[in-house]
Formats: C-alpha cells, sequence, structure tokens
C-alpha cells in the first residue's frame, strides 16, 4: 500500500507538473501573437539594451535571492529531529535543488529571448552557485535556515505587517545614527536605505522586463506590473508610520504618496520601453498606484474556509486567495487598457 500511494503521488504531482508546463510553453511561443501588439522604443530594443538588462537584472535576483533564501541552509527541526540523529549535516535540500532549477530555466528563456547560445544558460545556475555555496559550519547553517524561514513568511504566515516586519529585521542595515528627526519623510528614507532589497527587486524586475520584452511582448508588460507592485507595496510600508504616530498623513497619507511615487517610476519605464498612447499610460499609473497601495495596507486572514474542486483533487480557501491576490483589479484594468 505505501508503495501504491507513493506512486499515485509521483504520478499527481507528474501531471500537474506537465500540465503547468504545456501552459506556460504554450504562452512563452503564442503570448507575442495572441497579445496586442506592443511597439519597443529604439533604445530599449536594441540586442545591447536587453542584454544589459539580462546581466543586471540576473545578477539582482540571484543576490536577493541568497538573502532571502540562502542556498544552502538547515532548519533547526531538521537538524534536531533528523540530520542529528543520523550523524549528518546537510545543507542543501528540496528548495536548493528547485531554485537551482528554476534559476536554470530562467537561464534558458533569457538565451530564447535574447537569441543567445543555448549553453549560455549554464551561466546563471553557475553564479548562483558560487554566490550560494558557503555556510559549512554548523552555525552558519542554522542561521541560514531561520533566514530562509523568515523569508518564506510571506506565503505561510498570512499576515502582511508581521511578514514585512520580520524580513526587514532580518535583512535590514542597521547603522546607529547619533542625531534624531522627526521629519516622517527623513525616516522614510533612512528605512528604505536600511531595506536595501527593496531597490534590488526593482532592478530585478526591471532588467528581466527589459530582457523578455521581445520575446513575451504585452506580457512582459502585465507580468512587469505585477511585479512591480509587489516593489510598490514594500515602499508603501516603509514609509507607514501609524503604529507609532497618530494621524492620517502617517497612517495612510505618506505610504499613499510613496506607492503613487513608485508608480510614476514604473510607468516613466514602461513609457520608456513601449511606444504606448497617454491613456495607456495613465492606466498603468492608476492601475500600479490601486494596486500597490492596496497590497501595503495591513491584511491578515483569521478564517479559513477549504473549498474542494472536485475532480482536480485539490483543495483551496477564498480568503488565502484573497489574501495573495489583493490589489489585482488593478493589474486587470491596466490588462485591459493594453485591449483599449
Amino acid at each position: 500500500m505505501k508503495l501504491l500511494s507513493t506512486a499515485s503521488s509521483v504520478i499527481y504531482y507528474a501531471f500537474i507538473a506537465a500540465l503547468i508546463a504545456s501552459v506556460s510553453v504554450y504562452a512563452w511561443h503564442n503570448a507575442a501573437a495572441l497579445l496586442p501588439s506592443l511597439a519597443q522604443r529604439t533604445a530599449a530594443a536594441l540586442p545591447a539594451t536587453a542584454t544589459i538588462g539580462a546581466g543586471f537584472g540576473s545578477l539582482a535576483l540571484i543576490v536577493l535571492l541568497e538573502a532571502l533564501y540562502p542556498l544552502r541552509s538547515l532548519s533547526l527541526g531538521r537538524w534536531v529531529y533528523a540530520d542529528r540523529p543520523r550523524g549528518r549535516m546537510r545543507g542543501v535540500d528540496k528548495l536548493s535543488i528547485a531554485q537551482l532549477a528554476g534559476i536554470s530555466l530562467l537561464g534558458l528563456a533569457l538565451c530564447t529571448s535574447l537569441h543567445l547560445p543555448l549553453y549560455a544558460a549554464i551561466t546563471l545556475p553557475l553564479l548562483r552557485f558560487v554566490i550560494g555555496w558557503r555556510s559549512f559550519d554548523l552555525a552558519s547553517l542554522l542561521h541560514a535556515g531561520r533566514t530562509r524561514s523568515i523569508g518564506s513568511s510571506s506565503f505561510g504566515l498570512l499576515d502582511s505587517e508581521v511578514s514585512a516586519d520580520a524580513i526587514a529585521s532580518q535583512s535590514a542595515r542597521l547603522h546607529p545614527r547619533s542625531h534624531t528627526t522627526a521629519s516622517l519623510s527623513l525616516l522614510f528614507a533612512r528605512r528604505l536605505y536600511r531595506r536595501w532589497y527593496i531597490p534590488l527587486g526593482a532592478v530585478a524586475v526591471m532588467g528581466l522586463t527589459l530582457a523578455l520584452a521581445p520575446q513575451l511582448g504585452s506580457l512582459a508588460l502585465i507580468g512587469f506590473a505585477a511585479a512591480w507592485t509587489i516593489v510598490g507595496a514594500a515602499t508603501g510600508r516603509a514609509a507607514s508610520f501609524g503604529r507609532i504616530v497618530d494621524g492620517a498623513w502617517p497612517d495612510w497619507g505618506l505610504p499613499l504618496a510613496a506607492t503613487a511615487g513608485a508608480a510614476v517610476l514604473g510607468t516613466a519605464f514602461i513609457a520608456t520601453v513601449w511606444k504606448l498612447s497617454l491613456f495607456t499610460l495613465a492606466a498603468c499609473c492608476l492601475g500600479l498606484s490601486y494596486a500597490a497601495f492596496k497590497r501595503s495596507r495591513p491584511a491578515r486572514v483569521t478564517t479559513m474556509n477549504i473549498i474542494d474542486t472536485g475532480g482536480f483533487g485539490a483543495s483551496f480557501s477564498p480568503e488565502v486567495f484573497g489574501y495573495f491576490m489583493r490589489g489585482s483589479y488593478g493589474i486587470a484594468a491596466i490588462a485591459v487598457a493594453l485591449f483599449l
């Protein structure tokens, strides 16, 4: 029975993986033909521009992954209950292999989009391996395991404020200063400097968008908008002081201004890459502002109802789905504007 259960699980996951792969391959080859065609500006369409974007974006993504999800790590639970009784100390697990596999697929996608030889795709997993192949003693492995657990809290904790604060406290650059200030704008700038992963994520999103735009067309714009809302939401959280200062401005005024500023920056990037009408650019700016501000506000899942999908052999919670999809109306508005 155990063999049958294992075999059925393998078949099920293989079927799901094949389904996702088939949809991804179809979208990769037909996105530019099915979705509205967008003309790129001359400077953005140059192969050198896309290649430079791919280089900076990939490097930023790999550094960000190592900061939040170290390649080699060891959780305290696995050390106490699995590795220590067996007399071993493993630093590589399923997530490590998944990272290398995902980076390899990204390398293949970039090589295809940039018309580079496919063997050049090995550069990204090698770079991820070189940057992440560290932490060989127990203390560093456990520290990396704690870092990975905090980085994964956004997916399992279902509380935006707690997970954002945990990631900020884990990754922020803390430099004690001798002078204080009451200016919220200056405090916001200091927070943004300490949370260095926010501008690094912006570089990764911009660079990879430049590299994938020749292949994906308008789908690259929609993907950029979805990823940029995460950058904007993180910027809005850095500007939120409502928990320590009373008033409308520190609670939602400054975060709204910060997310709007991030949206303007994202819209400027879109206007630099693609030739769009003023109406479409205005829709992009408003959609990015709404989605980023919506995602920056405190949210948590307090109740969870499970709905069975029937023949698909899976179930989901509407509350969890709504938690991760908040702000999606802004992205939908941008997608609709592309068809008008």
